[in-house]
Formats: structure tokens, sequence, C-alpha cells
């Protein structure tokens, strides 16, 4: 085989290798992705029932403030000294509800904060969602736009080998930059292979991020141009107050104080009234023979103990002023990430459309030195110079963008943006 023919069946095989990658492609824009990833991403669900079961635990709770109600039918045998035996019926119905008991009251208040809480801490668990799968969705674009990149850069390399090759065999050029020049082809040709599959590992880790198994391929469909987003003072004091991870904080804290609370209301007396319909006889559906009416007042004095009350109180205040430490430092840690966090999106930003800039200059002077090369008015070196400036500026492009885009989704992540979003 000769380096022409190498040269020229080398993009003929990388195309019949794209044509069968492309065989039972699942085609995914951004909503589509997010749509399937709130549907089926493990973590999601697991999180939504988490919030679910706090939901229906907090409504089960509830259910402290009503009367408690019951029913009883039994029958008993019995006998005496002279042999004789006794069949009793009895049957009866009782009620009885808390008229006072603080206890109780704050236990229901908890089951509300963790309902709550399970609320916030599914909206972090979905903007952790939508942060993994909006990265594996962007990476794929990226690794895509790689691939076509790369592809253009071996066309590149190879019509360039292929042309100094022709002036070599001219006497027009020397032998070292053809073989140079082939070189530089061959390494092309590497680069696509590994672009390509670094955009199959990539196409994995979209479908594990959305919750897909079994799916052969996945191509995403978008914009990998500079994203653009704006955050100022306002917006970060919103997410002070408003954002999963600080809600989340707030309720922790929210819950030490009621346990604080709770510990106090273990010296506290409680009142439970109480009344029942009885019957007994000896048949099975007795006459009706009494009720009953009452109420029960307990004060305790050293339930658990002589110093129970006072250490679970101690505990509990100290527990309480843990929580408090925990969420000053939350938000003061929210707060510097997201400052920070934009001021890194900014810079990498910037940094990407200079590139873009830089990128559409290399490109014209590239196509500029081949002409002047062609008229013999710049040596190869010259050309090849211009040509490696291009190919880095492509390829350089890329990544600046793709950090821009990391940048974003990382204070969207800060601010709990979800998956449903």
């Amino acid at each position: 085989m000769t380096i022409n023919n190498k040269f020229l069946i080398l993009p003929a095989l990388l195309l019949l290798a794209g044509s069968a990658a492309a065989q039972q492609q699942l085609t995914l824009d951004w909503d589509a992705a997010r749509r399937l990833a709130a549907e089926r991403n493990p973590a999601v669900k697991a999180a939504r029932a988490s919030m679910e079961q706090a939901g229906f635990s907090y409504k089960a709770a509830l259910n402290s403030y009503m009367p408690q109600v019951g029913l009883s039918h039994s029958v008993g045998w019995g006998g005496g000294p002279n042999g004789a035996q006794d069949t009793r019926w009895s049957a009866g119905v009782s009620a009885s509800e808390d008229l006072l008991n603080l206890k109780t009251v704050s236990s229901v208040k908890t089951s509300r904060i963790s309902k709550e809480k399970a609320e916030a801490d599914y909206l972090s668990a979905s903007a952790s969602a939508r942060q993994g799968l909006a990265g594996a969705f962007a990476d794929l674009l990226f690794a895509q736009r790689r691939v076509e990149v790369q592809k253009k850069i071996l066309n590149i390399r190879v019509e360039n080998a292929k042309l100094i090759r022709l002036k070599y065999e001219s006497g027009m050029e020397s032998k070292g930059n053809a073989l140079y020049t082939e070189a530089l082809a061959e390494n092309a040709g590497v680069s696509v292979k590994k672009a390509e599959r670094q955009q199959v590992v990539a196409q994995r880790a979209l479908l594990d991020a959305i919750g897909l198994e079994g799916a052969a391929s996945v191509t995403a469909k978008g914009d990998i141009g500079v994203p653009s987003f704006e955050l100022d003072e306002a917006r970060v004091a919103r997410a002070l107050e408003k954002a999963p991870r600080i809600v989340s904080a707030k309720k922790t804290l929210e819950a030490a104080k009621e346990r604080t609370e709770s510990s106090r209301y273990y010296a506290y007396p409680t009142l439970r009234a109480s009344q029942g319909l009885n019957w007994s006889g000896d048949s099975e559906f007795p006459q009706y023979t009494g009720w009953s009416l009452g109420l029960s007042l307990n004060i305790p004095l050293f339930s658990g103990g002589p110093t129970y009350y006072f250490n679970s109180l101690a505990a509990a205040k100290k527990a309480q002023a843990a929580a408090e430490e925990n969420f000053r430092a939350e938000k003061i840690s929210l707060g510097s990430a997201l400052r920070s966090g934009y001021d890194d999106y900014l810079s990498a930003a910037e940094t990407a459309l200079a590139s873009g800039s830089l990128l559409k200059a290399n490109d014209e002077r590239y196509k500029e030195a081949q002409i002047k090369y062609m008229a013999g008015k710049i040596s190869f070196i010259d050309l090849e110079n211009v040509e490696q400036n291009f190919v880095d500026s492509d390829l350089n492009q890329l990544d600046y963008a793709r950090s821009a885009h990391s940048r974003k989704l990382a204070l969207e992540q800060l601010l709990g943006v979800g998956i449903e979003e």
C-alpha cells in the first residue's frame, strides 16, 4: 500500500465506523433528557420517596390530636367449689383524648418540621442530579463536537501530507518535511479514534445520569456556545433565604429548638379525658349495665430519674446551639461559594469569548498562509506554525467553552435549580 492510498483509506474507515455507531441512536435535547431523568434517575426517585414518606408520617402524627376509640367483646368461663360453671360475656366501647399534653404537640411539630426538611432535601437532591445530568449532557455535546474538530484536523493533515509528498516527489520540498506531515496525519487519525472513544464514554455517562439501561447509543442536541448567566447581590440574598441547603439547615435548627421545648415538657402535667359504655351478662349480647366518664391528671416528679430532666434539657440546649452555628456557617459558605463561583464563571466566559475571536483570526491566517505557501512566499516551517496555531485554537476553544458551562452549572446547583426546571 502506498502512502497516498493509506491516507485515502483512513478517512473511509473512519466514516464506516461512524455509520455503524449511528445505528440504534437515541437522540435527546436538554428538555427531553431532563424529563427522562426526573422519571428514571434513581437518586431523584429515592429522594422523592423519602419526601413522600415524611409527608405520610406527618399525616399519621396529626392523629395524635384525635380521640382514641376502641371496641371490645369477650367471653369467659369459671366455676365454684360445688362444680357449678359460669359463662360471662362482656362488651364495651371506650374513647379517650388528651386535653393537655404538650409533648404530643411538640411531637406533631417535629414531624411537620421533618416533612419540610425532607422537601428541602429533595430539592437539594434534585439540584445535584440536575448538575450531574447537565454535566453529562454537556460532556456529550462537547465530545461530539471534538470528534468533528478532530476529523476536520485529520482532513487538513491528510491533504497537507498529499501536497507535501507531491512537492517532494517534484523536487520542491524536503523528504523530512514530507515524512513530518505524514506523521502528523497519522497522529491526527489516532486523535480521531481517541475522540470517538471519549464520545462513547460520554454517552454511557449521560445514560447513567438519566437512569437508562440497555440503550445502545445516545446523541445530544444543543448549543455549545458560551452560556450567559447573571448573578447580583439581590439574587444572592434570595438564595441565602430560599436555597434548598439553607432551608434544610434552617429546618434542622427548628427541629433542635423544638427538641429543647420538648425536653422542658417532661416536667409539665398532662390531662386526659376518657369515657366508656360497658355491657356484661350470661349471653353473647348482654344487657346494658353501666358507663364511665373520667379525667386523669398526671404530674411527673422524677420521670426517668432524679437528674433526667435537667441533663436532657442541657443536652438539647447544646444541640440547639450547635445547630445555630451550623446554620450560620451554611449561610456564610453559600454566600462565599456563590460570589466566588460567579467570578470564576465570568473569567471562564470571557476567556472562551476571547478564544473564539482568536480562533477566527487563526482560521483566516491559515487560509492566507496556504495561498502564500503555494505562491512560494513563505516556507514550510512558517506554514506549519500557522497551521498548528489554528489547530490549537480550535481545540482550546472547546475546552474554554466547556469550562464556562461547568462554572454555570455549579452556580445553578448552589442556587438549587432542580431537575424539573
